[in-house]
């Protein structure tokens, strides 16, 4: 009798042990792209161009307007 209840199940197993990888995967590149860039705006501070700088914070100012719209 298990045997048919183990049959029935494994689709269903396989299924949500899937879902679940590909939840962890999209968080971990998340993480990984939010610190390269962390990394990435440090470097740009640390420029000594100010238009560079300017840039960046043009580029920042954009990236919030996009996410407050959400």
């Amino acid at each position: 009798m298990a045997s048919w209840v183990r049959t029935i199940k494994a689709p269903f197993k396989k299924l949500f042990n899937q879902q679940q990888s590909n939840s962890r995967d999209k968080k971990s590149q998340q993480e990984h792209d939010n610190r390269i860039v962390m990394d990435l705006q440090g470097e740009v501070m640390a420029c000594a161009y100010e238009d560079v700088q300017v840039m960046w914070s043009m580029l920042d100012k954009s990236k919030q307007r996009v996410c407050t719209v959400n």
